[in-house]
């Protein structure tokens, strides 16, 4: 999958995507690749990943989907996010391209 076929699937809308492409601008790769890998290790934050995938969602409909208190469900978002792999939007938690680009090299394809 290339980068338009990615943009093409991120649900983010244009003032969403401003917004992470500035966060994103200045991030060291080096350190960036060291963190993702130790982050992304979890088993439960690739599945909130997948989970989110191309869909916008909301923590209720997490929740709903994972059987872990919501103190460590945010917490796994968090560490999402931290990776600029998912956004918490005004609609929900919605996968970045660097998240769905993510899915589909190294957990499972879209």
């Amino acid at each position: 999958m290339n980068m338009k076929e990615i943009m093409e699937l991120c649900q983010l809308n244009e003032e969403e995507m401003k917004e992470y492409l500035q966060m994103t601008k200045d991030m060291d790769h080096k350190e960036d690749h060291r963190r993702a890998y130790r982050t992304m290790m979890n088993q439960t934050r690739r599945e909130l990943l997948k989970f989110i995938g191309t869909n916008t969602r909301t923590l209720e409909q997490i929740k709903s989907n994972f059987q872990e208190e919501e103190s460590q469900i945010r917490y796994h978002l968090s560490m999402l996010e931290q990776l600029f792999y998912i956004m918490n939007t005004k609609n929900g938690w919605k996968a970045t391209p660097r998240g769905i680009g993510f899915l589909n090299n190294a957990v499972m394809g879209i």
